[in-house]
């Protein structure tokens, strides 16, 4: 159904068909008539797991919950399909009762699991009685492309660190788990951070309860690094350089999904025999869900290696993308000159190439399109200004004081986001502030934002983003240690994974670059001491509960040729990561000497921007 996601180890099409099956089983086993009625922050990750066509091919409608919206009357069943949030369970009552006619049933399926304080709600608002089903579609990892797989769960970080709601880490479990019912049980773990270590505490003893899950398969992942957010709080406050990483700062990439006004895009597609947006799984309609919100006047398009230019596009510098589109243009319009061309080879031509490259132009006047658009952004003085303040905070200059340049945008009334931003970088970089910057800065920001601004700051600091120092410098002495930051780093044709920031290579990937080296994982531990929460390792023996890889020694000869196979290695995220670092990690598994695979998991993926909103909201 979703040909992008197919891979030869860890195939997540297959999580994908799970999912999916797992929701037509639970519609096909309410009779009659349905209307599924979800909520707008469903529509995403819905058409990550099923094609549209799957669901109207069965007759079931589909509507955006809104608690004055009225469902045709033939309709004998209404289907909700929700996040367990106990807010949601007032417009589901309303939009319930707003639509209660005779012989009508109602039913709830919660994503991923029922929430006892929803289920209670409902109770208390004495309706628990008029829903048929409460079920849940297990939808804990979301397959985003055929290395990627999100929870799409933005406010995980801020939940665990500010409101003290650990529920994203047991999902994240949960989560882990299934990944091993589905592929095998994975015999090596590494992690570093509270956060992570919680993670997977939880999840081995979701792992050691279940003991029937055993089935004895070969696992294929070998290695699983689990790393917290909290260990490395630079990395999604840095601009990216690379493609995909601006497209999402500038635009913002939504499950796959990039929408921009379809005034930028005059040429029509359509003519075009379908674009790049029009490729692979639901692709075939990318407006088919999102029609329900009403979005018009823009268009949308699909972003993920389904679209081969694309595939090849997103982990580049932006720099070197301006090249290779370029390039590529001079490229087809030599194909298709067709002077001084027999009339026979014309036909050929005609016949058997020119709808191909006509797909090829569109794909490629679609991405010169959004490159023009990133340029602009770019062009912008206070971008590179901003930029420049960043790299300066990344080599530790001036690190110890207040920064001028922070201080004059906050003497302009700049964007408050932004000067947090910046503030809160410095203080990364700094590994905290002497207490007297910090007060420096809280009295600066409240004189000019407003008194209100301090319960953002409390905020930033429940969650370690602002703090004072303490002895220890971690990112100073790692900076040096393990090179993030490389004064001559390569942008085209790169030879080190610091292109994606065109100077600094995230700290996330540099560990996982240096675990894959022999003994990498035990020469890490003592050099990565001083960053925040333990370092944990873990062998999960066989028969613990999930099926795994055998031993060497019981091996078949099928089983033995794997052996000399690449390694695939599992880095989950938990607190989000950004396009940068699976950029850095794409670029690693291209490098044969490391002989890896990497599939990454992350509660969801971040920028700058999303990261900031989601600590900053109240």
């Amino acid at each position: 159904m979703f040909p992008y996601l197919r891979s030869q180890r860890v195939n997540l099409q297959l999580l994908q068909e799970q999912a999916a099956r797992e929701l037509v089983l639970l519609l096909e086993s309410i009779e009659g008539s349905k209307v599924i009625v979800m909520e707008e922050a469903m529509i995403g990750p819905l058409d990550l797991i099923v094609a549209p066509k799957l669901i109207t091919d069965r007759g079931i409608m589909l509507r955006l919950l809104k608690p004055e919206s009225r469902v045709p009357n033939e309709m004998r069943n209404v289907v909700y399909i929700v996040r367990p949030q106990v807010l949601l369970m007032d417009q589901l009552v309303a939009h319930m009762k707003t639509n209660v006619q005779q012989g009508r049933q109602f039913h709830i399926l919660f994503v991923p699991r029922r929430s006892c304080l929803c289920i209670k709600q409902l109770e208390n608002m004495e309706v628990i009685g008029e829903f048929g089903r409460l079920e849940e579609l297990t939808w804990n990892f979301l397959p985003l492309d055929a290395d990627v797989v999100s929870m799409e769960m933005l406010h995980a970080y801020r939940d665990v660190s500010i409101d003290g709601n650990t529920t994203s880490l047991y999902q994240a479990a949960i989560g882990l788990v299934q990944l091993q019912r589905l592929y095998g049980r994975i015999p090596k773990i590494y992690g570093k951070g509270v956060l992570a270590q919680q993670v997977w505490h939880h999840a081995k003893q979701l792992a050691i309860d279940e003991k029937s899950l055993y089935n004895g398969d070969k696992g294929a992942i070998d290695q699983l690094i689990l790393l917290d957010r909290g260990i490395d709080l630079l990395t999604p406050l840095a601009t990216q350089l690379t493609y995909e990483g601006l497209i999402d700062e500038f635009f913002g990439i939504r499950q796959n999904k990039l929408k921009l006004p379809s005034k930028h895009f005059p040429f029509d597609a359509a003519a075009a025999g379908g674009s790049s947006s029009n490729n692979g799984g639901a692709a075939t309609n990318p407006d088919k869900l999102e029609r329900l919100t009403g979005d018009t006047g823009r268009k949308t398009i699909l972003l993920h290696s389904g679209d081969q230019l694309y595939a090849e596009l997103r982990n580049k510098n932006f720099n070197e993308v301006r090249m290779l589109l370029a390039r590529k243009v001079k490229d087809i319009q030599r194909q298709m000159n067709l002077k001084d061309r027999s009339t026979e080879e014309i036909r050929i031509f005609t016949e058997e190439s020119m709808q191909q490259l006509l797909n090829e132009k569109n794909a490629i006047s679609e991405h010169t399109t959004i490159a023009g658009l990133i340029d602009e952004q770019l062009s912008v003085y206070s971008f590179n200004d901003d930029l420049a303040a960043e790299q300066e905070f990344m080599i530790c200059a001036d690190i110890d004081k207040a920064s001028a340049y922070i201080e004059d945008q906050i003497a302009r009334r700049a964007e408050l986001r932004n000067v947090l931003r910046l503030i809160c970088l410095q203080c990364a970089a700094a590994s905290g502030f002497k207490e007297r910057v910090l007060n420096d800065y809280k009295r600066e920001l409240a004189q000019v934002y407003g008194l209100e601004v301090l319960l953002t700051i409390s905020n930033l600091e429940k969650a370690g983003l602002l703090r004072t120092r303490t002895e220890s410098r971690a990112y100073a002495v790692l900076r040096k240690t393990l090179h993030l930051t490389v004064d001559d780093s390569v942008e085209i044709n790169p030879k080190d994974i610091s292109y994606v920031h065109s100077f600094y290579a995230p700290l996330t990937a540099r560990l996982v670059e240096h675990s894959l080296k022999p003994l990498g994982w035990q020469t890490l531990k003592s050099q990565i001491n001083n960053l925040p929460g333990p370092t944990f390792e873990d062998f999960q023996v066989q028969l613990i509960g999930i099926g795994g890889r055998h031993g060497v020694s019981g091996a078949t000869p099928n089983e033995s040729s794997l052996l000399d196979a690449r390694r695939v290695v599992l880095v989950c995220f938990v607190g989000g990561c950004t396009f940068s670092e699976i950029a850095a990690l794409r670029f690693l598994a291209a490098q044969e000497d490391n002989n890896v695979e990497f599939v990454i998991a992350t509660t969801k993926i971040i920028n700058k921007h999303t990261f900031l909103d989601s600590l900053m909201g109240m």
